[in-house]
């Protein structure tokens, strides 16, 4: 008896952490922390990135649609160029299908849809769509027309319009953009940088005819 009562007790002496194991976990939170933490911030800019690619996707499959429906591309220029999917009725016009029209890295707060109050007005009549109904930008037909859909080479349809300081606008360092070949492309600052087009206190690539990139002067923000 006297010898289990020792064991128990020995046990029992075992059974919490000691100074020296707290401080040691202490320590590798620490390090584990000063390696992941600056890789948050990005890690969220991916995720935005790779949500507003599945939107352009989901915007091309309706312009395939709008197509087969019509047999011509949509006329209208800028956000109009895709707005046009809902008001005529290519996507059912919803709040669900609105999102697709807009990039989700940006905060709806910041587009101009204070006087929208149900979400089956958004985009119900083109006459009344303008850029502050969304967060990309659209083809400027009237200067850049197009004579199919899908179609070949480098010819931007969509982009993120990029309105903003960098951290209002809807991606910190990457600019996604649909193709009329159907394709989804980027890009980046920083490689934009290195290449020259953009200077090294440039925050934001403009979108439209002021854009440094050839591709994205197609767009309009109207």
């Amino acid at each position: 008896m006297q010898i289990q009562s020792t064991r128990r007790a020995t046990v029992l002496s075992r059974a919490g952490f000691t100074l020296i194991e707290i401080l040691a976990v202490i320590l590798i939170i620490g390090i584990l922390m000063t390696f992941l933490l600056p890789r948050i911030p990005a890690a969220i800019d991916a995720a935005k990135v790779t949500a507003c690619k599945k939107n352009l996707q989901e915007i091309n499959g309706g312009l395939i649609q709008y197509v087969s429906k019509f047999n011509t591309v949509p006329k209208e220029s800028g956000v109009k160029f895709f707005a046009c999917l809902i008001s005529k009725k290519v996507f059912e016009n919803n709040k669900f299908n609105a999102d697709k029209l807009r990039c989700p890295a940006v905060d709806i707060g910041f587009l101009e849809l204070s006087h929208i109050e149900n979400a089956e007005d958004w985009f119900k009549t083109l006459d009344t769509v303008d850029g502050g109904y969304s967060s990309y930008a659209g083809r400027d037909i009237a200067h850049f027309p197009l004579k199919s859909y899908p179609g070949s080479g480098k010819e931007a349809v969509i982009a993120d319009d990029n309105e903003g300081d960098g951290e209002t606008g809807n991606h910190a360092s990457t600019t996604v953009v649909l193709y009329a070949s159907g394709d989804v492309g980027t890009f980046e600052i920083a490689t934009e940088q290195e290449k020259g087009t953009i200077d090294a206190e440039t925050n934001v690539i403009k979108v439209g005819p002021d854009s440094p990139i050839e591709e994205l002067r197609k767009l309009s923000l109207d």
